[in-house]
């Protein structure tokens, strides 16, 4: 654990004149903005927000979302990841996203397409489909009347997905896993040389001539400290929605684009398949920080088609680093992590002792599932079919963002004895950056909350 690391990217200046700020606008008919000059000072506000909000319990407690904090996390095992992810409420993974208004592209059972924006598909994943109706009494199970969503995760993991063969350069069918929200984000647009756009952040992997990169890899994308863009390689090509193959006619779907009502589709004529063709980027600029989204896809294939391109899912490629293990490039504990030798306790409340002689077989052990990974790759597996076959625990950098509200409640559910030991380390290397940010608000949940387990306000 000694090589774990948490570092603020960027915070929101003042976080608690802002939460102030909110609290105030709740009870008073002026504009709070006016009155800025006579705000009371950031400590002074912090005072504030305790006696007011916070010792009191009073449960109005949407001010505390308006801040957020950002931090850049290094050197965890892969499970820490997953784990905050599960359990992340206004939390984000700054891996890759997507702008909202970005159309997701599906296969009706016709053949024809349809499209749906990603933020749509969030709100529908996480809520629920709108009723027809209203309720007008109590539902059976106790629901209250009035209008009602109900959840649809069954039907749109149903839905057949376009992804994308990366073997054959084929479109094939996929499913979807999860869909996730992934904060408020910076946020570029690239157009194409037919016109399309895609708005996405600079670390979303696009598949490229040159294989999968992320945008701004692809693009040598350079800019100032405003994030306009200074430069830019005007010679990348983007994999996008194919041309049909295998009677030599190649039909651009630009018709695609056009609505499904306004536009009805006829189905892709039989033995016809549709591969992926490159396109030209003709301009790149920053659109401002937008809120951001990302899919998971179910399946061999972890990419799917935005605006028209291909792009890859939130799942994680690592592969290099298992390589340079092999090469003697990296130290294995760079890129795997094993517990420290010591004693611990399992689920049961048993204790064992992890030896140094099991520590060092499962260090081989780690050097072996490498030295699979590098032989799998050069015979031509694909990366996440190869590192499928590694141990779960490589480590993994991310990007993580909390509203402050969301970062007590997840505090409250990593930062106590009974969290697994490498979350609870996380908490810890976060807590001083967010007791410099925040410090009444750090002082009061120390006091009143901090390891006892209870869910955040």
């Amino acid at each position: 654990m000694q090589r774990f690391r948490v570092e603020v990217i960027a915070k929101t200046p003042n976080p608690q004149q802002v939460i102030y700020a909110a609290m105030h606008q709740d009870y008073t008919d002026g504009f709070v903005c006016d009155e800025r000059d006579s705000w009371p000072s950031e400590s002074e506000c912090g005072e504030i927000i305790v006696k007011r909000l916070l010792a009191g319990e009073r449960g109005h407690y949407g001010p505390l979302e308006h801040p957020q904090i950002i931090f850049n996390c290094g050197y965890f095992p892969h499970s820490v990841m997953q784990q905050a992810r599960t359990h992340r409420v206004g939390v984000s993974f700054d891996v890759q996203c997507l702008s909202g208004d970005s159309e997701v592209t599906f296969v009706k059972t016709s053949g024809s397409l349809t499209k749906i924006k990603i933020s749509e598909l969030y709100d529908l994943w996480t809520n629920g489909q709108k009723a027809v109706r209203e309720r007008k009494i109590r539902g059976r199970k106790g629901e209250e009347p009035g209008t009602y969503r109900r959840d649809c995760k069954t039907c749109l993991r149903k839905m057949k997905l376009r992804v994308l063969n990366e073997e054959t350069g084929i479109f094939e069918l996929g499913h979807i896993k999860e869909v996730f929200a992934q904060g408020i984000q910076p946020v570029y647009r690239l157009t194409l040389e037919d016109g399309r756009t895609l708005d996405c952040t600079e670390n979303h992997r696009l598949l490229t001539k040159r294989g999968w990169q992320t945008m701004g890899e692809a693009l040598e994308l350079i800019t100032d400290t405003k994030r306009e863009i200074i430069t830019y390689n005007p010679d990348c090509y983007l994999m996008t929605n194919g041309v049909i193959v295998g009677d030599g006619i190649y039909l651009e779907f630009a018709q695609n684009f056009v609505s499904i009502v306004a536009l009805p589709q006829k189905p892709k004529p039989a033995g016809r398949k549709l591969k992926a063709h490159p396109m030209k980027v003709v301009q790149v600029r920053y659109l401002g920080m937008q809120k951001t989204y990302d899919l998971e896809v179910d399946g061999k294939w972890h990419n799917f088609v935005a605006n028209g391109v291909v792009v890859h899912n939130s799942f994680r490629y690592t592969g290099n680093q298992f390589i340079d293990v092999v090469e003697g490039k990296k130290d294995i504990e760079d890129v795997f992590y094993l517990r420290p030798v010591d004693y611990y306790t399992d689920r049961q409340g048993k204790k064992y002792y992890y030896s140094p002689e099991q520590r060092a077989a499962d260090l081989q052990w780690c050097l072996e599932a490498a030295k699979k990974y590098k032989a799998d790759f050069e015979f031509g597996m694909s990366e996440e079919h190869a590192r499928g076959k590694v141990p779960f625990d490589y480590r993994q950098h991310f990007v993580v963002s909390f509203n402050l509200r969301s970062f007590l409640h997840f505090c409250d559910l990593r930062n106590k004895k009974d969290a697994q030991l490498e979350i609870q380390k996380l908490c810890e290397l976060m807590w001083p950056h967010f007791e410099d940010w925040a410090p009444a608000i750090a002082r009061w949940y120390e006091k009143q909350r901090l390891g006892k387990a209870r869910l955040a306000p």
